[in-house]
């Protein structure tokens, strides 16, 4: 038993008014046992929202209103007859729960709407027309008047009186009298079937449903006589068709409620037994929704399982370098002087398309009313023109922008750090430039605060997830003064340095790296548990800089395990035995997360735990989560790579890659996650214009080019930048 979605639970407990038992357990379809009340629900692993308030809703309905003598007379009718008794006790009993709850109505209808374009009903393709009454009335009833289906004089007061029964007692006197009924119609649709058979073997006639006898076209004659009634074309008894507004959900697709040729497969569809085919499609269909593979459940650590301040590093507790470092000949005093030099032109490029963009994006909200106030200079039209009044404009507030940044501090990243660190102050002087407030943290396993490892020795709660033992170090952010940032962009730039030359540029050997202090320096990849605590991260990021859209970038050159370990039971002598391994599941197996604080659970995918871990960040903080993920630029990496994240066309997903200098996905939990080559196409040079064009003779088209050529390649070598200006923008 999966002993999650307690939420839900206390749901279906206050549509039952009762004090029912709710058990979820590994069964193929949701029930109600009327004699134990208890309430069973599958965990089901492919439903909307309207599907699952569809299906509790109408176990709800069985508990509320059926009554133990279906189950008696289920059992005496037999089995073909249990299927006529469950469609009109479901037309029943749908009609009352929606009558005592109207939030109901357009969930239920939506979930119907799906079931049709999912074929629940297995009537793609098919003449609903053709179906016996039973059918037809089951489809009436579930999908509405988007079935189209078609009733006789003789075949509407059966409508009627379901959609008028109270009592059980009805349903058993419909369900007798229409079984009867489509005895009879079956019978008669099977002679019809050999009489048209025998005539076209009569007439020599091998072709499909040819309309072309007189004699069929007396059949179609004899049909239009029916007088069919359209199901808009009444109302149940309390004024309401048990539908919303048809304009609120597409029309269903794929089936047909025409004419369509003659053939007889519908009916052979019966098998020369009068049962509802759609009733036991539907309860076909709705198994293989439920989750039948063996289920580990692993639940995500909440605030109760660690205290952001034990992971957390705040920006004045750092120090890359010894102090002896500064008075080193590897200390390079102006780098950040350098490197603003070297971006100015860029990033104030940038800043000028982005505030171009702001402005079109504040005059597309703009509104113009009338003041109330008379415009002078038109009065003198006022028999001709109503418009005499001055307008005045007003603009729609624009929403509050805030960036958290979590960087990949990994050994792996070590040719790949100078451009990384180019690329994030970059995107921080800009921000700088244009007030947005923003947090760049690092997640390393180097730096690890003593308190959260003796936490994490003594605490955790059986089958929580292992939350491994790392750091956020707050290398950046926008509560630093100015002279604070410069100070750690400058030592960032040289911790760049450090990682990457081996050598200074006059020659001199590089030092810098034997000054590095000993938890600052590179580590391991703890991606998973700091998408974990990110969501507490975000939202604190939210309040205290009093921003409304958080935009999240997440920036590694790796992946971490794509399984995690629960906690195992302490109080058992066999307590590291009792861990439950959460990840990608097998034939045999399939995991769960479950989010302690919102009480959802999340089914893990065959990439591994890491995208439903995004999956809970996106939910639980509404953000705009981008990734970018940094590989060789070889083609085996880029391949590589792209088979682990399921790209479907490699060859051209390389060729972008190296044109445009990024590959995107948008299917990986991320809105957006970006493959970006890394080492030296990381760097932020820019080619001078006299690198494009040469030094030969220059004619105006080509130095028009080239002026075009630099502009595109500021965004190219910009990628982290340019592409979280979009999402500002």
């Amino acid at each position: 038993m999966l002993d999650t979605n307690i939420s839900r639970s206390n749901l279906a407990k206050l549509l039952a008014t009762e004090d029912i038992t709710v058990s979820y357990k590994k069964v193929e379809t949701a029930s109600f046992n009327l004699v134990t009340r208890e309430l069973i629900l599958p965990i089901w692993n492919d439903v909307t929202p309207e599907i699952y308030d569809l299906l509790v809703g109408h176990e709800v309905g069985h508990a509320l209103d059926t009554p133990r003598a279906y189950l008696d007379a289920a059992n005496a009718g037999g089995r073909n007859f249990a299927t006529f008794l469950n469609v009109i006790e479901d037309a029943r009993i749908e009609r009352k729960i929606k009558v005592r709850y109207p939030g109901l109505r357009k969930p239920m209808a939506i979930a119907y709407r799906q079931f049709i374009d999912r074929d629940f009903f297995q009537i793609k393709g098919k003449d609903v027309s053709k179906l016996l009454l039973i059918d037809r009335i089951n489809l009436h009833f579930k999908v509405g008047a988007f079935s189209g289906v078609n009733f006789s004089d003789t075949e509407l007061p059966f409508v009627k009186e379901i959609e008028a029964a109270e009592r059980f007692e009805q349903v058993k006197d419909i369900a007798t009298r229409l079984y009867s009924y489509c005895e009879e119609e079956l019978k008669q649709k099977q002679e019809e079937a050999e009489d048209r058979r025998a005539k076209q073997q009569e007439a020599g006639d091998d072709s499909n449903g040819d309309f072309g006898s007189d004699d069929q076209m007396d059949d179609q004659d004899d049909d239009q006589e029916e007088s069919p009634v359209e199901d808009g074309d009444y109302s149940n008894e309390d004024g309401d068709d048990g539908d919303f507004d048809e304009e609120d959900a597409p029309a269903p697709s794929g089936w047909s409620a025409g004419k369509m040729d003659e053939t007889d497969e519908t009916i052979e569809d019966y098998k020369d037994e009068v049962k509802s085919l759609t009733s036991e499609a539907l309860e076909n269909n709705l198994k293989g929704l439920a989750e039948t593979k063996n289920i580990q459940v692993g639940k995500l650590p909440s605030t109760t399982d660690f205290d952001l301040k034990e992971i957390i590093i705040p920006f004045k507790e750092l120090s890359f370098f010894d102090p002896t470092f500064y008075t080193s000949e590897s200390y390079m005093a102006g780098a950040l002087n350098e490197f603003e030099t070297k971006n100015k032109n860029a990033i104030s490029y940038l800043v000028k398309e982005f505030e171009m963009k702001k402005k079109a994006a504040e005059l597309r909200r703009v509104t113009v009313a009338d003041s109330g106030t008379l415009n002078t200079n038109k009065l003198h039209s006022y028999k001709f023109n109503d418009d005499i009044f001055r307008k005045i404009g007003s603009i729609a507030a624009g929403k509050n922008h805030g960036i958290v940044l979590f960087v990949d501090w990994s050994g792996s990243m070590q040719d790949n750090m100078q451009g990384t660190i180019e690329q994030l102050l970059t995107l921080t002087t800009f921000c700088r430039k244009v007030n947005i407030p923003f947090d760049v943290y690092a997640f390393t396993t180097g730096f690890v605060k003593k308190s959260l490892i003796d936490r994490l020795k003594n605490d955790g709660d059986e089958n929580t997830l292992e939350l491994n033992a790392f750091g956020l170090m707050n290398i950046l952010s926008s509560n630093m003064k100015n002279q604070t940032y410069k100070k750690f962009a400058n030592d960032l730039l040289n911790f760049a340095s450090a990682m990457a030359n081996l050598y200074l540029k006059d020659g001199r050997r590089n030092y810098a790296r034997n000054y590095i202090t000993d938890d600052h320096g590179l580590g391991g990849t703890p991606l998973n548990a700091t998408i974990m605590v990110a969501s507490e991260v975000v939202n604190a990021f939210r309040v205290k800089n009093k921003c409304e859209i958080v935009n999240v970038v997440f920036l590694t050159d790796g992946e971490d395990n794509s399984n995690i370990w629960t906690n195992g039971d302490r109080n058992s002598p066999y307590g590291y035995a009792t861990r439950k391994m959460i990840g990608a599941g097998d034939k045999g197996n399939v995991s769960y997360v479950e989010d302690k604080v919102s009480r959802k659970t999340y089914r893990v995918g065959y990439r591994g735990i890491t995208p439903t871990l995004l999956n809970v960040l996106k939910d639980n903080t509404q953000c705009n989560l981008i990734g970018f993920y940094i590989i060789a630029k070889k083609k085996t990496h880029f391949d590589n790579a792209g088979v682990r994240l399921g790209v479907k066309n490699l060859v051209d997903g390389y060729t972008s890659f190296k044109a445009d200098k990024f590959f995107s996905i948008t299917d990986y939990g991320y809105d957006e996650y970006f493959l970006i080559p890394g080492g030296s196409d990381l760097s932020t040079d820019d080619d001078s214009l006299e690198d494009i064009v040469g030094k030969e003779a220059v004619t105006t088209r080509k130095l028009r080019g080239a002026f075009l050529q630099m502009n595109q390649n500021r965004l190219l070598n910009r990628v982290l930048l340019s592409k979280v200006i979009k999402k500002l923008a």
